[in-house]
């Protein structure tokens, strides 16, 4: 209980802009989140994401958190965080299916295939504005199926590094779908 005190405390301390709190913060629940998030997601490189961005947050919005309990806060989420990962998971995944299958949406339905196109477009506009050494990894990776263990010797680099710009990719074509205001609308009629 006086734990719990303790990090109440700190949340509160950090409303005030307490760097000295936020860095406590970190340092008890950090690895406790990692762990849970790892369980869930089975991807080191996803955790750590899901979880800096939770901490990112917290820093972000310090001012403005009424936050009772500390632990089921950030436990709230991170349960949130992975639930949002695993939802673009799954789009890009009938995504991937799709254009692996050569999928055609019914061509009865002229919308369906609008919305297809518009998709591809979409997604092919987003991956252009990746940095060159991004774009080629993540086509590799995707389009001409290669592993991470290939990309990496091919192109003479760590596969950490591949599976960095991977990840990063992928984020950064989900951002922008959802800045395009097509992600919700597509993954709801997928």
């Amino acid at each position: 209980m006086a734990e719990q005190e303790q990090f109440d405390e700190l949340f509160f301390r950090l409303r005030s802009g307490d760097k000295l709190a936020y860095e406590k913060i970190y340092q008890l629940y950090n690895k406790d989140l990692l762990h849970l998030a790892f369980r869930k997601t089975r991807d080191k490189i996803v955790a750590e994401d899901l979880v800096q961005n939770i901490f990112i947050s917290v820093w972000e919005k310090r001012e403005s958190l009424k936050v009772q309990n500390g632990w089921a806060y950030l436990y709230g989420a991170l349960k949130y965080a992975i639930i949002n990962h695993i939802r673009a998971q799954v789009m890009q995944n009938k995504f991937i299916s799709a254009s692996e299958n050569n999928y055609m949406p019914d061509q009865q339905s002229s919308s369906s295939l609008a919305e297809f196109h518009e998709l591809t477009s979409l997604i092919e506009e987003g991956i252009n504005t990746l940095p060159e050494k991004t774009q080629k990894i993540f086509r590799l990776s995707r389009f001409e199926h290669q592993s991470i263990k290939m990309i990496s010797i091919d192109l003479k680099i760590s596969e950490k590094t591949v599976e960095y710009h991977i990840t990063r990719s992928l984020k950064w074509i989900k951002g922008y779908l959802k800045n395009h205001y097509l992600f919700i609308f597509i993954f709801l009629h997928l």
